[in-house]
């Protein structure tokens, strides 16, 4: 994982190229640290997923811009199974059934990471406890609440939902198990599969 070290990272099309072709705050995207999944190194330079539609936008920071760090967490969401699993130095840290989005706004299907860790004051709301972001999005939706459509996985204050298809695309699980979430890493991969 790459963290950024300033107030702003820059990421280029190629290493040492070019205007900067997107620029990301930090903190962000909300309070925590801004951390971008590392694909590669290059003299000096990393080749870095973007949080950006659409999905699977690559480009470069320099090195010099982050600090860099390793671990070894997964999340792996089973859309067919509705089922979701979380690892954490190989051991099974929490497991439980999901909610996933409806059939005209369905969860995307891909490899994501964990970009932002947010506790919630109210945990009596359709989000329960915590929000998990990542860095995935809808690929069917334009602005929701204002923003771009980020995949989340959250809890939720009707557990009666999980095994449905009732979102926006997010994931909703268990209280206890979002729970378990937000002790993961920044940065943690989660892959979304059918």
């Amino acid at each position: 994982m790459a963290t950024a070290v300033g107030e702003w990272l820059d990421a280029y099309r190629a290493p040492g190229l070019g205007d900067v072709w997107w620029s990301f705050s930090n903190p962000g995207p909300y309070e925590g640290e801004r951390v971008l999944l590392v694909l590669g190194e290059q003299d000096g330079w990393l080749h870095v997923d973007l949080p950006v539609r659409p999905h699977g936008t690559t480009g470069w920071v320099r090195q010099e811009d982050v600090s860099l760090t390793t671990h070894t967490a997964r999340i792996v969401v089973d859309l067919s199974d509705r089922r979701l699993w979380a690892w954490q130095n190989g051991a099974l840290v929490t497991e439980g059934w999901i909610a996933l989005g409806r059939e005209e706004t369905p969860t995307p299907v891909g490899e994501y990471y964990v970009n932002e860790i947010q506790a919630q004051a109210d945990p009596d709301t359709l989000y329960g406890s915590w929000i998990i972001g990542t860095s995935g999005f809808s690929e069917v939706l334009g602005e929701v609440y204002g923003g771009d459509p980020a995949l989340a996985i959250h809890g939720t204050n009707d557990p009666s939902v999980l095994g449905g298809e009732v979102s926006l695309g997010c994931i909703r699980v268990h209280n206890d198990v979002v729970s378990r979430l937000a002790l993961l890493p920044l940065g943690t991969p989660v892959e979304v599969r059918t």
